[in-house]
């Protein structure tokens, strides 16, 4: 809507008009958001050079200016000086725009700095000739900079990769056409395959995937046959034998270390006296007694597993791949969470969820919270003193590494690709989290995003009880 509106823009209201987008941009945007607001600013300030000047030199000169909006303005600037209509304007806002942004070379942010290598290169690469044509006027230095600076962003094997990988985001913006509807909805990043693959490709993955599994079912089933081989063949060895098993001293903690086995008899085919009698069936005793209280002992371990859950529910009602909810149930298994809730119950009788899962869908509890039921879920919740924090990018997100979680937190996961639906975070989320993202894609997996927030929550809980434990 507001680039189609960017044409009714007029001189009395374009610096408020203006005011208002730095706002926007200043913001946490989603990366479509932020597309169609950089669209807007470039075709207000190609309508009117003056302000380009006026209002981005002085941005590009605050230190302490968001790196994610610089990048935005870097964008914003490339392409005013490229589409600029007159040659005399164009000269000017290569002479004010050009040098603040080659600063931005040296960035240690990667988006920021990757964005203006590429655009610089392109503005070298369509503008060199009004460079030289004003190269009398520069310094001999300045010159040699500028030619080399070009050189090396031309010809350096990692710059032309990069280049390759996001040289859609400056291909999408037509200044003839971007204002307009048919611009507006198909000159889009992913229009440009950036963001996507032809599903040829992802057939083949997934059918590479299907082969791995299959044999990897296959090796777990030889392994296991072999170790069950190897136990018997200890229980068999022959007298005379002078192998001995000696146990590590030190050992993997998935692994149970295997007791050293006691003779049961004297010698293979010997005759037993009522005394050896007597003390097998006593050993035998023994072992029941050692095997019942190992049993009680693991149902007292299981309980106290329960009690010592944390107050923290993860509601998973959106993910629909079963990977993503097999990896969700074991990393809410692994840090004792309070909960899962998932759409569909039947899903932990699936195959590929229990080999990812491990089977700790059997010790975290487990909820079925239809996606249509979501809502009412949540404000229940709400009810019982929880605070729903929604995992999602929005324009008031909060950090997670500014964010302190609350004892009582129920974390929402959105769907792969669209998120959390709009009305669910204005009618039944307390606050969004967003985890901060240094790279070009827009996105963690949401498993990868789950587990970071949910180790960042006990993380603070732990932090928390060892501080209230010290007090004491």
């Amino acid at each position: 809507m507001i680039c189609v509106l960017s044409s009714y823009v007029e001189e009395d209201i374009v610096e408020k008009v203006t005011s208002t987008v730095h706002t926007c941009l200043y913001r946490n945007n989603l990366p479509a958001v932020r597309q169609y607001l950089e669209t807007f600013a470039i075709l207000i300030y190609l309508k009117f050079p003056t302000l380009a000047e006026a209002q981005l030199v002085p941005i590009f000169h605050d230190h302490g200016m968001r790196q994610q909006a610089l990048s935005s303005y870097v964008f914003i600037a490339a392409n005013v000086i490229l589409h600029s209509g007159e040659l005399v304007v164009q000269r000017k806002h290569l002479n004010q725009l050009l040098p603040p942004i080659i600063s931005f070379l040296t960035s240690h942010h990667h988006s920021l700095r990757s964005f203006t290598q590429l655009l610089v290169h392109t503005v070298f690469s369509k503008l060199w000739h009004i460079l030289q044509l004003e190269s009398s006027e520069n310094p001999s230095i300045e010159r040699r900079c500028f030619q080399d600076l070009k050189k090396y962003l031309a010809e350096n094997t990692d710059c032309a990769r990069l280049r390759v990988s996001i040289e859609g985001f400056l291909d999408v913006f037509d200044p003839d056409i971007s204002g307009t509807p048919p611009g507006i909805f198909t000159a889009r990043i992913e229009s440009s395959g950036f963001e996507c693959v032809p599903v040829s490709v992802l057939e083949r993955v997934n059918n590479f995937l299907n082969d791995v599994r299959e044999e990897l079912r296959h090796s777990m089933i030889k392994d296991s046959a072999t170790i069950k081989n190897e136990g018997l063949a200890v229980r068999k060895h022959e007298e005379g034998t002078e192998e001995k098993i000696v146990a590590s001293q030190d050992f993997q903690k998935k692994i149970i270390p295997h007791r050293d086995l006691e003779q049961a008899a004297s010698s293979n085919g010997a005759v037993m006296g009522n005394n050896d009698i007597s003390r097998l069936l006593f050993e035998m005793e023994e072992d029941d007694d050692t095997f019942n209280l190992a049993v009680e002992s693991r149902k007292e371990a299981a309980e106290t597993v329960r009690q010592s859950r944390q107050d923290l529910i993860v509601v998973a009602s959106l993910v629909e791949r079963i990977p993503n909810l097999a990896g969700l149930t074991r990393t809410c298994e692994i840090f004792r969470a309070g909960g899962l809730a998932v759409e569909d119950m039947g899903v932990v009788q699936d195959k590929q969820f229990r080999l990812i899962s491990v089977t700790a869908e059997k010790w975290v509890p487990m909820v079925e919270v239809p996606a249509e039921s979501m809502r009412a879920f949540l404000q229940r919740k709400r009810a019982e003193g929880y605070t729903v924090v929604g995992l999602e990018q929005t324009a008031n997100s909060v950090a997670l590494d500014e964010f302190v979680f609350p004892a009582k937190t129920v974390v929402v996961l959105g769907r792969e690709k669209e998120g959390i639906p709009v009305d669910i975070i204005q009618e039944a989320v307390d606050v969004c989290v967003e985890i901060p993202q240094l790279g070009v894609v827009r996105s963690l997996n949401v498993h990868v995003s789950a587990a970071i927030a949910i180790w960042d929550y006990t993380r603070q809980q732990r932090v928390r009880s060892s501080s209230s434990s010290s007090s004491l």
